[in-house]
């Protein structure tokens, strides 16, 4: 089962409270919350305080992406907004395992995050300690950047990696996710779809249950 993970970054974060009942209306699945240091990536996002705030709104589960240095360092201060996810960077803390350890100590579902660079063999020997893999399609950092096309390769070599040691972690992708890259994504093993600007936050106008709808639909297209 396909589901939709609405990355609330890109939201109209003056009136979050309206953008979340408009998701929930939508039926998205997850709200994907990018937490951004500016050093990791040249751009900053998403503090514990605003993700607390969304938490107590309203009952779509989180999916907190990590795009920081030394991840470890943060992880219990998100803790309290009660994500059913958090990823982290393979590069970008120099002990993968016990960090996903630590995830999984504060009752949350540990995720490893792959840049478009990010070579498959830094899963090797932890794919069977996480419950998702979040495959980047684009560099991480900011919003509206080209689907990196060579990525699908990569996705449908995790999923074979996946079957043949018998597990089966979600694979979620983030990176101008829309109608025209979802058909070959999903079929190359994907499941997990990040909605930012180019398939949901379209304006005020926008019609959030529409716009989720055709993303559903678009799955349909594959041969």
């Amino acid at each position: 089962m396909i589901k939709i993970a609405a990355s609330i970054m890109c939201a109209n974060q003056l009136n979050l409270a309206r953008e979340l009942d408009r998701l929930e209306a939508a039926r998205v699945d997850m709200l994907h919350c990018d937490v951004m240091d500016g050093s990791y990536v040249a751009n900053l996002a998403m503090g514990p305080y605003v993700l607390e705030e969304i938490r107590a709104y309203t009952s779509i589960p989180l999916d907190i992406h990590l795009a920081v240095v030394e991840p470890e360092k943060y992880i219990k201060l998100f803790a309290g907004c009660k994500p059913e996810f958090i990823s982290v960077h393979a590069e970008a803390t120099r002990h993968l395992h016990r960090t996903l350890d630590m995830i999984r100590e504060i009752g949350v579902k540990p995720v490893v995050a792959l840049n478009p660079s990010t070579p498959l063999p830094a899963l090797r020997h932890v794919l069977h300690e996480i419950d998702m893999v979040l495959v980047m399609t684009v560099d991480p950092g900011f919003a509206g950047q080209k689907f990196v096309t060579s990525v699908l390769h990569k996705i449908r070599t995790l999923r074979e990696m996946c079957w043949e040691r018998g597990l089966n972690p979600l694979i979620e992708i983030d990176g101008n996710i829309n109608s025209q890259t979802i058909p070959p994504a999903v079929a190359a093993g994907a499941n997990v779809l990040v909605a930012g600007t180019s398939s949901i936050f379209k304006g005020e106008d926008a019609d959030y249950v529409l716009l989720v709808q055709q993303m559903r639909d678009s799955v349909k297209k594959i041969s």
